[in-house]
């Protein structure tokens, strides 16, 4: 069977239930953290974002619109998961025979660019949406009628609703009643029904309300943000980033972009808002502005030099706030040949840090896999090898005898470098896109000399977590992190990971360990996507900060978290 007719009987099953149950109830799993090895229907989807996205638009898009409510236990779920299964085997067949390097560097690719959610932290992408557009405020409102503040202000308002909803909708789980009667059914005691029964009137109402609508914390009206907001601005907000469930045979395709990715809130009838994903929300502003500003004339130069400008203010600043000691000394753009700038220096006890940033896009794979690989080896090329041949044009210096200087534009000598004071050399490429497994294992794509070191190359958001978290589980950081520089540049060419939180993680739970695994090199390294969850535990206990707050600012005032 041809895959139009795998997605056609997928349609056609979750078409039968309608839309403001089947897409609340697979938001509210998108958002909500389930244990990954629990043997529980919801962890047949290997992606939930993805998929779960996937089928919401197949449902929200389809021709029929069906009335059953799908709701717990969710009957069918499982023949959801094995057509959906159905049609991943046709998109990625498992081909092992004809399996060639530009195949897997494909698929891996794509699966980056199609699959796989990024770990962010909502106060990151609200500050780079401060950063990288005010400068353009004036052009902004001019085009859409609000501000930046206005934007990231809608963010935090639409975030505090949820959160005080969720709490409303969830506050009978906290009760004595409600942990006894989850122990008597834990412990075998008594069944659900009888256990059920045994709960208080208000109790049972309110199990009953959640279990009827768990997804109600993740709705909204635009009245709702009338009480802060000016009303104009959040109606031209919210007709931008959300779209009506109606018939629509172009949205089927599961690699195809997602229609929620410029659009996460479904509305509803009656101005409701179903918000699918709310952390998309920055995200989805950022791509509508960009691409805006990019497309006109105007704008075009001064956005992308900016954007530029902004990243390396941002990497600077995280170095140099990690760095902060009497012996750490920084040099930013600085020369070591004439003509040729370099993003910034850092020299601490004998070690030298050649970082260069890079704001070059990824652009979408194409479904050609000779096409394909021509455009990811062009992308590749413009940002992570022209940032590691920056750094090797300096690290040639320091691997030499011959005292060199480090220049200014004007060509004042700033420091005179003797290489032989120098132990130890590292180089880091920063980059403004992710690029998945091509940036983890730089061995499928780096052009180098055998006899010369991988660079550590790394997505600036990446970067922040991992260095705020050495910073706040380690008593000497900033060794630490060189040590993590020296093991890492050797696993390239012997590993797998689709995000390098992945493989950061794995140091900070055992360093020693890591260290062996690096200097081993017979073992092919795999590295788990849940190792991650180690941030997010300090996320949300408080201890990782960010320079945006999430909520508005009265909600941190009066102590409300």
């Amino acid at each position: 069977m041809d895959i139009e007719s795998k997605i056609d009987e997928l349609q056609e099953l979750v078409s039968q239930y309608d839309t403001e149950s089947f897409a609340g109830s697979l938001a509210f799993f998108i958002k909500k953290n389930i244990d990954p090895a629990a043997d529980i229907e919801i962890n047949r989807f290997g992606s939930k974002l993805k998929d779960f996205l996937y089928l919401i638009s197949l449902n929200a898009f389809s021709d029929k619109k069906g009335m059953e409510k799908f709701e717990f236990p969710f009957d069918n779920l499982h023949l959801i998961a094995d057509k959906l299964d159905e049609i991943k085997k046709i998109i990625y067949p498992q081909d092992l025979n004809n399996y060639t390097k530009e195949s897997v560097i494909h698929e891996m690719a794509v699966r980056n660019h199609f699959d796989n959610g990024v770990l962010s932290y909502v106060e990151q992408d609200l500050e780079k949406l401060r950063r990288v557009f005010s400068p353009f405020d004036e052009k902004i409102i001019s085009d859409f009628g609000f501000d930046i503040d206005f934007l990231i202000e809608v963010c935090k308002e639409i975030e505090l609703i949820s959160i005080i909803r969720g709490k409303q909708t969830m506050e009978f789980m906290f009760t004595k009643e409600f942990r006894d009667f989850n122990d008597r059914i834990q412990q075998g005691i008594i069944c659900f029904s009888d256990s059920y029964e045994m709960l208080p009137e208000h109790i049972k109402k309110a199990f009953d309300s959640f279990n009827a609508k768990s997804y109600a914390s993740l709705m909204f009206s635009s009245s709702d943000l009338y009480h802060r907001l000016d009303a104009q601005k959040v109606d031209k907000l919210l007709k931008l980033v959300s779209i009506e469930p109606v018939s629509d045979n172009s949205i089927r395709y599961y690699t195809a972009e997602s229609i929620f990715e410029t659009t996460p809130f479904l509305k509803l009838s009656d101005d409701n808002y179903l918000s699918l994903y709310g952390k998309q929300l920055p995200i989805s502003i950022y791509k509508i502005l960009y691409a805006h500003l990019f497309n006109n004339k105007s704008t075009n130069v001064k956005l992308r030099k900016h954007r530029e400008d902004t990243l390396e203010d941002k990497v600077n600043d995280m170095f140099k706030s990690f760095f902060a000691s009497k012996d750490s000394n920084f040099f930013e753009n600085y020369y070591v040949i004439d003509n040729q700038e370099q993003d910034l220096l850092i020299l601490y006890r004998g070690n030298a840090i050649i970082v260069e940033v890079k704001a070059s896009k990824l652009r979408e794979p194409f479904r050609d896999v000779d096409k394909a690989i021509g455009r990811l080896k062009s992308d590749f090329k413009n940002a992570i090898q022209y940032g590691f041949d920056q750094c090797k044009r300096v690290e040639d210096f320091f691997y030499s005898e011959e005292v060199f200087n480090l220049k200014n534009d004007r060509k004042k000598v700033l420091q005179v470098i003797n290489p032989l004071n120098i132990n130890n050399v590292f180089s880091v490429v920063v980059t403004l896109e992710r690029f998945g497994c091509l940036q983890t294992d730089l061995g499928l794509l780096l052009e180098k000399e055998d006899d010369v070191d991988y660079p550590w190359s790394v997505y600036i958001d990446d970067l922040e977590i991992f260095l705020k978290t050495l910073q706040i589980k380690s008593k000497n950081h900033i060794n630490n992190f060189l040590n993590f520089l020296d093991y890492r540049r050797q696993m390239h060419d012997r590993m797998y990971s689709i995000d390098e939180l992945d493989v950061c993680a794995c140091y900070l739970q055992n360093p020693s360990n890591f260290k062996k695994l690096a200097e081993n090199e017979d073992i092919y390294l795999t590295f788990s996507p849940y190792e991650q969850g180690d941030f997010d535990k300090l996320y949300w206990a408080g201890n990782l900060k960010f320079n945006e707050k999430s909520l508005p600012e009265d909600f941190y005032k009066f102590e409300l978290r």
